[in-house]
């Protein structure tokens, strides 16, 4: 991988917290997510690939050079942290202009740039250049943000790092930033690696998500794969999968698993690995997988691809265009539906629907 950045069985301590065996790569115009709560080691990981912290063992090479020993300032990586790190002596400009001193300037930075590919053009891009003149104690939250971006970015390092970018930001301005973000990295074609807590930077900027708990890889993936697909229960829970169930294995027949769940009997997807029938099943559902209507069934309908059956209305909660509905349908079950169909399908409290939900959509997680 010469053109991305790969970490090889990483492990570090650092008084009572371990990292352990941490594996993955990012080529080139790759964004790779590290996702993962509080104490998880999500910075300690970064700080590592930055040259920040020593590792036990493990490897770390960018651009396919083997940077393990080398000091941070050897490492050419663009680096932007939680607090901004501007130096508050500078103005904007200068601010830019130290980072793009002390770095080489790639080869693809120069066409990837808007405009010529200097300073002001960058400015211009992240919307700050109306305040090169100004200092850092001068701007919003928000404006040191986009500058910082703009900084890491000007030295056009060989990996950009993000540690929480944009947890300073209001909602609009993080979104709008984001994008803005995403787009750039997409032009410059150089390997990102994005520590967040936020499901939503995941989702967003992710081509590639790490999942990490105390110090250690649960999955690991394309994000789409582990966003439909989790590993286990904290996996799917941390990604926003609404609905998890347990259930009992009755059989396997046809790649299909015929399961016992509340008090339903399900048609679910058969994993890769082997399971006994009568074991205990731990099941995931994404809400917009589950589909419903007013109009009954009368009775249960099993068939191999699709689950049938009926189900009341518990509980309706609105989040601006979606509606989460709550479905008692012998298992709890949440479902989505835009709000103007709700008020057509005129649903409330009590109300009686079909449900549907195709096998494929049901995943059995590896607890």
């Amino acid at each position: 991988m010469s053109a991305g950045v790969c970490v090889e069985a990483l492990t570090l301590t650092l008084g009572a917290f371990r990292l352990r065996k941490i594996d993955f790569a990012v080529s080139r115009g790759e964004i790779l997510v590290i996702l993962g709560p509080n104490g998880a080691g999500k910075s300690v990981t970064l700080e590592t690939i930055a040259g920040f912290h020593r590792p036990a063992s493990g490897r770390v090479l960018i651009g396919g050079r083997d940077v393990t020993a080398l000091p941070p300032e050897r490492r050419n990586v663009g680096f932007v942290v939680q607090n901004f790190g501007l130096f508050p002596h500078l103005s904007v400009a200068q601010n830019l202009a130290i980072a793009r001193r002390h770095h080489r300037v790639a080869a693809a930075y120069d066409t990837a740039l808007p405009a010529q590919g200097d300073d002001a053009a960058l400015l211009r891009y992240f919307g700050v250049a109306h305040l090169a003149a100004r200092a850092p104690a001068g701007l919003s939250e928000g404006e040191k943000q986009r500058v910082a971006l703009a900084r890491a970015l000007a030295s056009a390092p060989d990996v950009f790092l993000f540690d929480e970018p944009f947890s300073a930001l209001d909602a609009e301005t993080r979104d709008q930033v984001r994008e803005e973000l995403k787009s750039f990295l997409r032009e410059l074609a150089i390997p990102a690696i994005f520590v967040t807590h936020d499901r939503s930077d995941a989702m967003t900027l992710g081509d590639k998500i790490v999942m990490l708990r105390d110090g250690g890889i649960m999955q690991s993936g394309p994000a789409a794969e582990i966003l439909q697909k989790p590993a286990n229960s904290f996996v799917a829970r941390f990604v926003g999968v609404e609905n998890i169930l347990h259930g009992r294995l009755n059989e396997v027949s046809d790649a299909f698993l015929t399961l016992t769940v509340g008090q339903r009997t399900l048609r679910a997807a058969a994993p890769a690995r082997p399971v006994a029938a009568g074991s205990p099943l731990c099941l995931s559902i994404r809400a917009e997988h589950v589909t419903f209507r007013c109009s009954p069934p009368s009775t249960q309908s099993l068939q191999a691809g699709i689950n049938r059956f009926e189900g009341r209305v518990t509980a309706l909660r609105s989040a601006g265009p979606l509606v989460t509905v709550s479905i008692d349908c012998g298992f709890p079950l949440k479902a989505y539906v835009l709000a103007p169909q709700a008020r057509e399908m005129k649903l409330g409290s009590g109300s009686t629907v079909a449900v549907e939900i195709a096998a494929a959509c049901i995943h059995v997680l590896d607890e």
